[in-house]
């Protein structure tokens, strides 16, 4: 892939890919460009909003009907559910692992296989997160394991 950058004194930032076909390489581009225009809302313990980027995020657990993004050093409240994250940032990395949590494939360091289908991973931040066995499969085509 060639890349050109060109300084210019234009109004707006552009960014243009010209590609023969969209093929797999240029899917993996162009949701890095979107995962940096994205944000998931939280909310601090003192009720104060705060925008993540996708990218911060390690993983989100619903506890209590409430559902919690674990990020490097810090755990915050968000309104989406599990299943709105999932959907939404599903090509940035957001994947399903139990039925209650989803991982950000970004976010694992380490996966260990485990009896029964079970993955544990370590997340970048140390945090050891178990995949059950039924989203085991999954996690381990979406990790190319």
């Amino acid at each position: 892939m060639k890349i050109t950058v060109e300084h210019r004194d234009v109004p707006e930032n552009e960014i243009v890919l010209r590609c023969r076909e969209l093929d797999d390489e240029m899917l993996h581009v162009l949701s890095l460009l979107r995962s940096g225009m994205q944000t998931i809302c939280g909310w601090t313990e003192d009720k104060q909003m705060v925008f993540l980027r996708p990218g911060e995020v390690l993983y989100a657990e619903s506890v209590d009907n409430r559902t919690w993004l674990y990020c490097e050093d810090t755990v915050r409240r968000t309104a989406l559910t599990l299943a709105e994250l999932e959907s939404r940032y599903e090509a940035l990395g957001f994947c399903r692992v139990s039925r209650s949590m989803v991982v950000n494939l970004h976010g694992i360091r380490q996966p260990k296989s485990c009896a029964g289908s079970r993955i544990e991973a370590t997340m970048r931040n140390g945090e050891k997160v178990m995949i059950s066995r039924h989203y085991g499969p999954l996690l381990r085509e979406r990790l190319g394991m």
